[in-house]
């Protein structure tokens, strides 16, 4: 296997959806669905932040929510807009950064899944993304987003390899926990048999891991109310053994 690594969600972007298919995304949408009805909000437009390869926003579209699917990695964005090719009024894919959003406040709901937001890193990331998510959503809009827990970072529960030998993708992952920067790094090496041949592959992500009250103070510093942190999939109140926790919030007030 080559040791140099790309960047995070290039060379993976192909195969991603592959790699992905045992994932309800059905059942995903379900549970936002019944999130959001628990608010009794009213939802027509969403912006699906870090979109990806567009498996969310191609079900959302299909329910009739107008939907934006956003994402950084221009590779991951070509393949969702590949699915679209032809097809009338597709869904709108754009690049954008989540630690520099700018879209105007048309927006009932942000929707960002898949442990997204632990990716972002660097000091100050994630408050400034919260702030461009309540710049971009109406008034009372909701923020939809879930995370991976420290706990879940602390375990290396990313340390994992394919356990079907006849799968054309293989791969095997190694993570280690950094404590202090509470930063999860995963090297991950892919290989793939296809007809032209065989495809070697580095990537190398990293993941940290926020507490509670890091969350509570950048969302209240962003403009929102006090979030609701549930179990995944759940409608119980988080558990400190949680691996994945929901958050849900709405924008309390307008922020210059």
């Amino acid at each position: 296997m080559p040791e140099t690594p790309r960047p995070q969600f290039t060379s993976v972007a192909r195969h991603y959806d592959h790699l992905m298919r045992a994932v309800p995304y059905d059942s995903w949408v379900e549970y936002v669905e019944q999130l959001v009805a628990h608010e009794r909000a009213v939802v027509r437009r969403v912006l699906d932040l870090a979109c990806g390869t567009g498996q969310m926003t191609q079900r959302l579209h299909a329910r009739g929510y107008e939907v934006v699917g956003a994402d950084c990695s221009e590779a991951m964005l070509a393949q969702a807009r590949r699915a679209w090719d032809g097809a009338h009024r597709p869904p709108e894919f754009v690049a954008a950064d989540a630690r520099a959003l700018c879209f105007s406040p048309v927006f009932d709901l942000v929707l960002c899944l898949f442990d997204s937001l632990n990716y972002i890193t660097d000091e100050g990331g994630l408050s400034r993304c919260f702030v461009g998510v309540a710049q971009a959503l109406r008034p009372r809009g909701l923020f939809i987003f879930d995370l991976n827990t420290i706990r879940a970072l602390e375990q290396e529960l990313f340390t994992q390899k394919n356990p079907n030998p006849s799968d054309p993708l293989q791969y095997n992952w190694e993570s280690s926990y950094d404590a202090e920067a509470r930063v999860c790094t995963v090297r991950m090496r892919f290989r793939y048999e296809g007809e032209s041949g065989a495809e070697e592959f580095v990537e190398v992500h990293r993941q940290k891991g926020y507490t509670h009250s890091e969350i509570e103070a950048w969302l209240k510093d962003a403009g929102f109310e006090r979030p609701r942190a549930l179990n995944a999939y759940t409608f119980r109140r988080a558990s400190p053994f949680a691996n994945r926790v929901f958050y849900v919030t709405r924008k309390a007030r307008w922020r210059r």
